[in-house]
């Protein structure tokens, strides 16, 4: 939420976008940040977004289309006056570069990420194509190699003059990784050891040798654990050799944070597009992300009519059966997704592993349990106010069943997942809506036809 003045610079910043005013549009840029303008990003017309980006400083613009989406970063550089081009290129930091490159390539062509690439000086275009060769799911593809190297033998006071010198192009200062001739990770120290420590002490007398690292094909969800795991700002990145190529810092995390979590939302509801933009996606492309897992889910929800077809002689000898069937099922769906939900989390978080599916199984079975007598005594009450007493302990005692294995279930579905190789977000919660409606049938179909003798 931002105060009024805010709110009365994006107002006049608009009109002035309508006025085409350009005199105006830049007064209006300088009374905002770059975030406040991401933040209301999708409030301007696409012929408006690119006088932002050209009127910006080359720093704010370069900031603001650091976090525009690719497919748009591809079309505005194929649409931005050369100019602007070029000291975007100059103001982006290497990994945005790198990815900004990749999105040119993907989205227009080979050739076009190639001009591009021809604007760069040598030592920059190098340093770029080393990073656009990594996957960009792995810390190599979120990393950058703008960060500060020292040598162990280097004097304190020798470092602050290197700092002095290479510091304005760095992605930060703060953690200074120490290497030795040949480059490989040796130590790391803080600019707080640096500035306590007396300037003829040598860096091997400060820093500290046992360094938390990655490796350069590591995937970028782990690099986001670690870096929380260990309140990290930044994490060096190593070749196979333990050479450092690389930091990733914390915006660089969060960003992945925030895509791992939409990915993992998606597929909790079976939404096959992990990189779905709802307000940027077409009514067929919505179709298309969802429509395959429901066609599967309906062709195995369907199950459930054969098997009421199963029991109708059941139905037909006690009408009122009928009346509690979507409550056992809707009551068995929602407690198998609550706990294949905490059980997709726990392995997410690694607070649980496979190996764990004993001590797993016996704490959902007596959550179930008592779970299932809290909803079952709740449920008979319904069923006495019904004047249904002749099904009272059927009802009673097909929900508690009901719960327990759905219970069970839904703890153990993801795991099983995961020993299979899947990804257990993918379809646990549609597939477990759909074991717990079957299931449930047979329950409490079963145990009608046994306490009613029919």
């Amino acid at each position: 939420m931002y105060d009024a003045e805010t709110l009365v610079g994006l107002e006049a910043l608009k009109n002035a976008l309508r006025e085409s005013d350009a005199f105006k549009v830049k007064a209006a840029l300088e009374e905002l940040y770059p975030a406040q303008i991401l933040e209301h990003w999708s409030e301007f017309a696409p012929e408006h977004r690119l006088p932002i980006l050209t009127l910006l400083s080359p720093a704010e613009a370069a900031e603001v289309f650091s976090h525009l989406e690719e497919a748009e970063q591809a079309e505005l550089l194929e649409a931005l006056p050369p100019w602007r081009v070029k000291e975007l290129l100059e103001e982006l930091s290497l990994d945005d570069l790198a990815d900004a490159i990749n999105a040119v390539e993907e989205e227009n062509s080979r050739e076009a990420a190639e001009a591009l690439l021809r604007q760069l000086d040598p030592e920059t275009r190098a340093e770029v194509e080393e990073l656009v060769e990594y996957d960009e799911d792995e810390a190599g593809g979120i990393m950058t190699s703008e960060y500060i190297a020292v040598r162990d033998s280097m004097r304190v006071e020798e470092v602050f003059r290197f700092l002095r010198r290479e510091a304005p192009d760095a992605e930060q200062i703060y953690v200074i990784y120490v290497v030795d001739a040949e480059e490989h990770l040796q130590g790391v120290l803080t600019l707080r050891d640096l500035i306590v420590a007396d300037p003829k002490t040598r860096v091997a007398e400060i820093m500290n040798p046992d360094v938390i690292y990655v490796r350069d094909d590591t995937d970028q969800e782990e690099v986001a654990r670690l870096m929380a795991d260990y309140n990290f700002t930044v994490l060096p990145v190593v070749d196979e050799d333990k050479k450092l190529v690389g930091i990733v810092t914390i915006d660089d995390v969060v960003d992945v944070i925030e895509e791992e979590a939409t990915e993992d939302i998606y597929r909790l509801g079976a939404v096959e597009s992990p990189e779905l933009v709802y307000s940027k996606s077409s009514v067929f492309k919505l179709w298309s992300a969802r429509v395959r897992w429901l066609i599967i889910l309906i062709i195995t929800g369907s199950i459930t009519s054969t098997i009421l077809q199963g029991f109708e002689s059941v139905l037909e000898a006690v009408t009122a059966l009928a009346f509690y069937v979507p409550v056992l099922v809707g009551t068995g769906g929602n407690t198998g997704n609550q706990s294949s939900t905490l059980i997709v989390r726990a392995l997410a978080t690694r607070d649980v592993a496979l190996g764990d599916w004993l001590r797993i199984m016996r704490k959902e079975l007596g959550v179930g349990i008592l779970l299932g007598l809290t909803l079952a005594c709740l449920l008979t009450i319904k069923v006495l106010i019904d004047g249904q007493v002749q099904l009272l302990w059927v009802v009673g005692i097909s929900l508690g069943l009901v719960v327990l294995l759905a219970n069970v279930v839904g703890a153990m579905l993801p795991l099983l997942l995961r020993r299979l190789k899947l990804d257990p977000a993918l379809i646990s919660n549609p597939l477990i809506a759909t074991v717990t409606d079957v299931t449930g049938l047979v329950v409490y179909l079963t145990v009608a036809r046994w306490l009613l003798n029919l």
